[in-house]
C-alpha cells in the first residue's frame, strides 16, 4: 500500500507531516493537526474562506448524483476527455500527477498508465470518498481532501497536475497557478480541461434566467438536486484574454489549446435543465451516433478563425516558462 505521507506536506508551511494516530496527522514544524477520516487525509487550511466552506458542503451533498445531472459521462464529454487523458498516460512511469477539483474520481479513473503515482484531491470530503470507493485501473493514488489554492505537495514535486471543469469554483484562479508552479517540476505540465468560456455568461445564461422565470419552471418542477454551487453562482467563465493573464502573471506559457463545443454548448445547456428536473436515474441523452455528427459538425465551426473564439469550454496544456 502505497504511503501518502512520503507525497503530502503541511498545507500551510510546506513541512513533512507525521502520523500521530491513525485518525490524526501534523505538521513536524508548525505542529498544526489534521484529521484523516476513512484513511483520507483532511488538509484543509485552518482557516478556510467561506467561499470554501460552502463550495463543500453543496459537493458533499451532490457527491452520488453529480455525474448523472452533470451528463460527464455523456459522449460528447468524453470524447473531449480522452485527448487530454492520452497525454496523462503517456507520462513516464516514475511521474506524480495531482489531480485538482477531482469529484468523484470520474477523469482519473480513465488513466490506464498503472505505473504512475496518482494524487486525487477535492475540497469535497464526500466528493473524495466517493472517489476512494469506485472502481479504477491505477493502483497507485493517493486520496486527500484540500484546498487547489494551498497545494499539499513539495516544490517541485509533481510532474503534471491536471484541473477539469474546477478552476471557475476557485476564487482565485491567479493564485491556483502561481501554487500550481510552485509544486510543478522543471519540465512538469498543467492540464486545464473543459473550463467555460465567458461569453455564453453574458448572452445565453441572463436569457435563461429570464426565461425560468417567465415561465415559472422552478415554481411547478422539483430539482433533485440542491441548487448551483458558489463557484457557478459567481463565475463568469474565462476568455482568450483572461488565460493568457493568468499565465503572464504565473510565469507559465501556453502549449496547446483546444475549442470545445459551439452547437453542442446549446444542446447540452438544454440537457442540463431538464435532467435537472427529471427524477434520479432518469436523466436524458442524445443517441452516440448524433452526438458524434454534432461534435463533427462543430469541430469545422470551430475551425473557422473569426468564430473559434465563441466556443463553449476550452482545454489547455501550459508549462512552466523557460525563463525564470
Amino acid at each position: 500500500m502505497i504511503n501518502s505521507l512520503e507525497f503530502l506536506v503541511c498545507p500551510e508551511c510546506k513541512s513533512p507531516l507525521r502520523q500521530n494516530t491513525s485518525s490524526e496527522i501534523e505538521c513536524i514544524k508548525c505542529e498544526n493537526k489534521y484529521v484523516v477520516k476513512d484513511e483520507i487525509p483532511i488538509l484543509l487550511p485552518l482557516d478556510l474562506e467561506e467561499f470554501k466552506v460552502l463550495e463543500a458542503e453543496y459537493h458533499d451533498n451532490e457527491a452520488h448524483q453529480y455525474a448523472e445531472i452533470n451528463m460527464i459521462n455523456s459522449y460528447h464529454v468524453t470524447h473531449y476527455n480522452e485527448n487530454y487523458l492520452k497525454i496523462v498516460n503517456s507520462l513516464n512511469n516514475k511521474y506524480t500527477m495531482l489531480e485538482v477539483g477531482s469529484g468523484d474520481g470520474n477523469d482519473a479513473n480513465r488513466i490506464t498508465n498503472n505505473e504512475i503515482t496518482v494524487i486525487q484531491s477535492d475540497i469535497s470530503f464526500e466528493m473524495v470518498k466517493l472517489a476512494k470507493n469506485s472502481k479504477r485501473i491505477n493502483s497507485k493514488t493517493i486520496f486527500v481532501v484540500s484546498d487547489a489554492e494551498k497545494i499539499p505537495c513539495k516544490d517541485s514535486s509533481l510532474d503534471a497536475i491536471m484541473i477539469v471543469g474546477a478552476l471557475h469554483h476557485l476564487p482565485s484562479p491567479i493564485s491556483f497557478f502561481k501554487e500550481a508552479r510552485r509544486a510543478l517540476s522543471a519540465n512538469g505540465i498543467i492540464i486545464i480541461g473543459f473550463e467555460p468560456n465567458s461569453w455564453p455568461y453574458f448572452t445565453i445564461y441572463p436569457c435563461i434566467r429570464f426565461l425560468k422565470k417567465i415561465l415559472q419552471l422552478d415554481k411547478y418542477t422539483k430539482s433533485q438536486h440542491s441548487g448551483v454551487s458558489v463557484g457557478d453562482q459567481k463565475t463568469e467563465g474565462f476568455s482568450y484574454s483572461d488565460f493568457k493573464l493568468f499565465l503572464n502573471e504565473s510565469n507559465l506559457k501556453l502549449e496547446k489549446i483546444e475549442r470545445i463545443w459551439f452547437l453542442f454548448g446549446f444542446i447540452h445547456t438544454i440537457l442540463s435543465i431538464i435532467n435537472s428536473k427529471l427524477p434520479k436515474n432518469r436523466s436524458i441523452d442524445l443517441p452516440i451516433r448524433l452526438q458524434k455528427v454534432i461534435i463533427f459538425i462543430d469541430d469545422f465551426i470551430l475551425s473557422i478563425p473569426i468564430i473559434k473564439n465563441f466556443c463553449w469550454h476550452w482545454t489547455l496544456v501550459v508549462k512552466k516558462n523557460d525563463t525564470e
